[in-house]
């Protein structure tokens, strides 16, 4: 039982450290529900610096992170025609392994990127991941934790020695086994559900819904 509540401990501090390293502008490396992500605050230097540790083109947009649904409306910029068939979609997979392209809020995305005009948004199920982001602001701008052209990662043993030596923190999954398989990313365009990338939650499966 010691044992036990001594490793309790030392989780919460490392996440405790994470919050105070991400709220002074560093980056995190922590566990979503798919893959091990890198995460910053939503801030032009702090996202700057995700680019670099990951060797990442700057044309290759990265998805936010939220803990919770009510924040969505400050981010996006949709036709309530729009809302009301994503939210269908949104009951259903959030929190999970969706991710969603969005028509963005400017003033949320001039903070990190003046050209951004859609923002891809998605609530973890990892329970770490959510006290981070919920406990750094609500919002965390993440992609997945590996250099840029390597495959996503699900254990810690696994993440490059390159990225571990750049990021500011490091926070090992305890809760439950990561899928290992990127999110779903959908957007709508012209009315239609569009797939860009297919994970564990299957587009036919997604369309089966909507109807």
């Amino acid at each position: 039982m010691e044992m036990m509540t001594k490793i309790d401990k030392d989780k919460k501090s490392k996440i405790e450290k994470a919050i105070k390293i991400l709220k002074n502008g560093g980056v995190a490396v922590f566990p979503t529900d798919t893959v091990y992500g890198i995460g910053s605050l939503p801030k032009k230097e702090d996202v700057k610096k995700i680019y670099k540790i990951k060797k990442r083109d700057i044309s290759k947009k990265i998805i936010a992170l939220i803990s919770d649904k009510e924040i969505l409306k400050d981010l996006i910029n949709e036709t309530e025609e729009n809302m009301k068939k994503i939210s269908k979609i949104l009951n259903e997979y959030w929190p999970g392994e969706l991710t969603v392209i969005f028509r963005a809020n400017c003033n949320f995305t001039q903070r990190f990127d003046e050209n951004m005009e859609t923002v891809g948004i998605r609530i973890p199920k990892n329970k770490i991941a959510l006290e981070v982001i919920k406990k750094s602001g609500g919002i965390l701008l993440t992609s997945s934790a590996n250099i840029s052209g390597e495959s996503a990662v699900k254990r810690i043993e696994d993440l490059s020695e390159e990225l571990l030596k750049n990021v500011d923190v490091v926070i090992s999954n305890e809760e439950s086994e990561l899928t290992g398989k990127p999110s779903t990313i959908v957007k709508y365009e012209n009315g239609e559900l569009v797939l860009l990338r297919e994970g564990n939650i299957l587009f036919e499966e997604i369309l089966r819904k909507l109807k």
